[in-house]
């Protein structure tokens, strides 16, 4: 893989996230939303 796809890749997974963060921020305070970052945190923390 050359540097530029690894960079895409990289950009792309990090927009990602921050789509997925920005999502679950905008819920209304709850254990719901607190769950949904809970996972969203084991999941990235868990791939890298």
């Amino acid at each position: 893989m050359s540097s530029l796809s690894k960079y895409r890749a990289s950009y792309k997974r990090n927009r990602q996230v921050r789509r997925l963060y920005a999502r679950i921020n905008e819920l209304p305070q709850s254990t719901v939303r607190e769950e949904l970052l809970a996972i969203a945190q084991r999941h990235e923390f868990g791939e890298r």
